[in-house]
């Protein structure tokens, strides 16, 4: 959810950011942000919410568990790069970054608190 909060945020303040600040962190938050992250974002948060309304059955865990061992990983890699860009310190375009890079540090330990709990 958070993911597509910030891929729209992201899109927006391409629009938004005049000249080439605009382009050049545009162009890197694009090439950061995968599709595929937020794809298995969207897919665990499914099966926690699938989890909370069904109960925890085994599968339901596990299947849980699985995504959140393919996602952490690729949230590491987007959250070092988005810092590594220089982004967040462009004047236009640096809350932005700086509020993707949060979400998606929340997610991480939202994630992490769940699977330490769970996966083992």
């Amino acid at each position: 959810m958070l993911v597509r909060l910030a891929c729209c945020l992201a899109i927006a303040a391409a629009i938004l950011v005049p000249g080439a600040a605009r382009a050049d962190c545009a162009q890197t938050i694009s090439q950061v942000m995968s599709r595929d992250t937020e794809k298995l974002a969207t897919r665990y948060n499914r099966v926690t919410k699938r989890m909370e309304q069904q109960g925890k059955s085994p599968g339901l865990v596990a299947e849980g568990c699985r995504i959140a061992r393919a996602l952490e990983p690729r949230l590491l890699e987007q959250i070092a790069a988005l810092k590594q860009s220089g982004c967040t310190k462009d004047p236009n375009a640096g809350n932005m970054v700086t509020d993707i890079v949060r979400g998606y540090e929340d997610d991480l330990n939202a994630m992490r608190k769940v699977t330490r709990a769970k996966c083992r």
